[in-house]
């Protein structure tokens, strides 16, 4: 049995009218948790891409070596969970991370399965909480203006919708 139902959530995943890319956080992340995610990466077989002052370079070895780079170039790790979803992550500071994926990329209920699917490994193998807030939602500062709209609850072992019925626009 899925997760979500895709017709109970389609309101919440048009691209066109709630912003493409859905911000995926996971809050309260050490040094040792990215450390895990590039283990998680590399274990999986993702592909990855890691872009670092416009150039394309190997995944790094350590998870300290992302946090020791220049900070005045834009850093983004490209990571594909699924051959269909590009997950992009920006690792700013080691206690959250911070990333998001395409909408377009999230439609249907295969889909919808593949990435919730994702979540729940992600969230499994940091033995943490996964939140995704609808595109701008979210503030690095943790001031958020408006809840998640879905998450993958460790103690369930699911994940969960907990956006209000009615669309995006009736939670705002």
């Amino acid at each position: 049995m899925p997760d979500l139902r895709w017709d109970d959530v389609r309101e919440w995943f048009d691209p066109f009218e709630n912003g493409s890319l859905p911000d995926v956080i996971v809050p309260g992340t050490t040094l040792t948790d990215w450390e895990t995610l590039l283990r998680l990466i590399r274990s999986e077989g993702w592909r990855c891409e890691y872009d670092f002052r416009e150039r394309g370079l190997p995944l790094p070895a350590s998870a300290a070596d992302l946090f020791t780079v220049d900070k005045g170039w834009l850093q983004t790790l490209h990571v594909w969970p699924d051959p269909g979803m590009e997950w992009s992550v920006r690792p700013a500071r080691p206690d959250v991370i911070d990333s998001d994926v395409s909408l377009f990329e999230i439609q249907g209920q295969e889909r919808l399965d593949v990435f919730c699917g994702f979540l729940r490994t992600l969230g499994k193998t940091l033995d943490k909480r996964v939140l995704v807030y609808a595109e701008g939602d979210h503030s690095p500062a943790g001031d958020n203006s408006y809840p998640p709209m879905m998450a993958y609850e460790l103690a369930d072992d699911r994940v969960v919708f907990l956006a209000r019925p009615g669309g995006p626009a009736a939670g705002r």
